[in-house]
């Protein structure tokens, strides 16, 4: 499910675009110069996503740049059709049910914006890309498309399917 506002930023040959009054928005969705984003990510994602430059530059010669992690990790799971999947992860995990919580008669409806914990919110920390505009304007729409609350848990659940898991630290022998 696109948005229809990427329709024109991806050029869909089946329906003419338009012309409209060009916003710094729109002339940025078009443009393929990088542009300086921040988005936040989960600590344990951040380290697997360092953990993931280091292996393939092991493997490659070459360290790809954060925002061709990004992008791979967006073509992955588009390739996969996962991004329902991670949206409902990615609910259930800022709103987790528990059987104490059902409400099968809806008497009370969801409350999408109520903490279900007390204390810190998320333990993310920053991670900064560059991608195109035009980069940009597809995440956004999928972001949008698939309800995510932003770009931030959008690709931070987009990353998490995409990059592989630590290895498990070895267990210390007893003394």
């Amino acid at each position: 499910m696109i948005s229809p506002a990427l329709v024109p930023v991806l050029g869909d040959p089946a329906q003419p675009v338009q012309p409209a009054v060009t916003t710094d928005v729109d002339a940025r969705a078009g443009s393929q110069a990088p542009l300086p984003c921040l988005i936040m990510v989960d600590w344990d994602v951040r380290r697997r996503f360092e953990q993931y430059q280091t292996a393939q530059k092991l493997a490659t010669g070459h360290e790809p740049t954060n925002a061709v992690v990004i992008r791979r990790a967006f073509l992955h799971a588009k390739r996969n059709d996962l991004f329902a999947q991670l949206r409902e992860t990615a609910r259930h995990q800022q709103h987790p049910v528990s059987e104490e919580d059902l409400d099968p008669d809806g008497l009370f409806g969801d409350v999408p914006a109520r903490r279900e914990q007390r204390g810190r919110v998320k333990s993310r920390t920053q991670q900064s890309f560059r991608p195109s505009g035009r980069e940009l304007a597809v995440y956004d729409a999928y972001s949008n498309g698939y309800t995510f609350d932003n770009r931030s848990d959008f690709l931070n659940a987009v990353l998490d399917a995409f990059l592989p898991q630590l290895p498990a630290s070895p267990k210390r022998a007893a003394r």
